[in-house]
């Protein structure tokens, strides 16, 4: 492996790490970003007032405390208003905002545990999952230690029991939404029937594999894939098994790629490869080899289903549409010359 190819690698890799980092985003920072200004507008004026409260009864540490804290939210609030990253980290905010509360019941009264449970939900869509149950089993062993000095054993099981309860039944809740939330987005980047990406996540991919091809000479080749004749076989078979059409030339596709080649449905029944860091003898190889094996199957009895392919290599210099269209040259080529065939056509710089 060459030392372009093993840097190429290893920011591959980062990008990747960096995607599931994304994947572990607290709730409350991601979509839109209106709610997360009213509420964070909303607990700075609170705890700003609270602030002012305990100054006024002299309690100057817990006072300042909570001053500092509405200050650092109000910072990441600006940042965020930016379109900057936040330069106070989300768990600075909640480990002190878990020492306000934990002051805040042994200088005021046992009465302030009731902050512990807005608190404990709050934790769940600031921080990410894993660290919010750290941060709940902390503020759990806090809670038990200053109600344990203030009243019997029996209340603060029963306290301590209510907090957990709260606590799981929000982070339930918190899991489904992030599924729904993973779920949704998956919906909107790939096509549900055949599972492919669809056609708006094209566009940034094939710019991606330009600018390498330009900055390290690392070649990327699409195949544009288009079923032979299937109109004929919706209107002779129906829509169902035209679907079943569908999917099993994808599955068939997805079983012979690598991980890093993308497929893409950009129509009824045109599909892209695009393939990464490959050479066009490679390419064509892939093309016959994915060409002859859909046309091995019988996917439809007493009909061959069969698919043409046109191949176009990325140069520097050349527009997107320009290499899907030099790409949609060599798939009329193909289709010209009886179909079931593999078309190239070199791009011209």
């Amino acid at each position: 492996m060459s030392a372009q190819e093993m840097r190429m690698g290893i920011l591959e890799k980062f990008q990747q790490t960096i995607c599931e980092h994304e994947a572990e985003v607290a709730v409350l920072f991601t979509g839109s970003k209106r709610p997360l200004y009213i509420i964070l507008s909303l607990a700075c004026g609170l705890l700003l007032s609270l602030a002012i409260k305990n100054f006024l009864f002299n309690h100057y540490l817990l006072a300042s405390l909570l001053g500092l804290f509405t200050l650092l939210v109000l910072i990441d609030v600006i940042a965020l208003h930016k379109g900057k990253t936040i330069p106070i980290h989300t768990n600075i905010l909640v480990a002190l905002l878990i020492i306000c509360l934990g002051l805040t019941i042994h200088q005021v009264d046992i009465s302030a545990i009731l902050w512990a449970f807005p608190i404990a939900i709050a934790i769940l869509y600031i921080v990410p999952f894993k660290t919010a149950m750290i941060f709940f089993v902390l503020m759990l062993v806090l809670v038990g230690v200053e109600t344990f000095t203030q009243v019997d054993s029996s209340t603060v099981l029963r306290a301590c029991a209510s907090l957990t309860l709260t606590m799981l039944i929000s982070s339930l809740i918190a899991q489904h939404m992030h599924k729904l939330q993973r779920s949704l987005k998956e919906e909107s980047v790939r096509d549900p029937m055949t599972n492919a990406l669809n056609r708006r996540q094209l566009s940034s991919h094939l710019s991606n594999c330009l600018a390498r091809k330009q900055r390290h000479d690392i070649d990327s080749v699409i195949l544009l894939l288009d079923i032979d004749h299937f109109k004929q076989i919706n209107d002779t078979y129906g829509h169902a098994t035209g679907d079943r059409v569908l999917k099993r030339i994808t599955q068939t596709i997805f079983s012979q790629i690598r991980e890093t080649d993308l497929l893409f449905r950009v129509g009824g029944e045109e599909f892209i490869l695009l393939m990464h860091d490959v050479d066009l003898q490679s390419a064509r190889k892939k093309a016959e080899k994915l060409r002859l094996s859909i046309s091995q199957q019988t996917i439809v009895e007493h009909q061959s289903v069969t698919v043409s392919i046109g191949i176009s290599m990325a140069l520097p210099h050349i527009k997107e549409e320009d290499w899907i269209r030099q790409a949609d040259n060599a798939l009329y080529d193909a289709k010209d010359r009886g179909r079931n065939r593999v078309s190239y056509h070199e791009m011209s710089a």
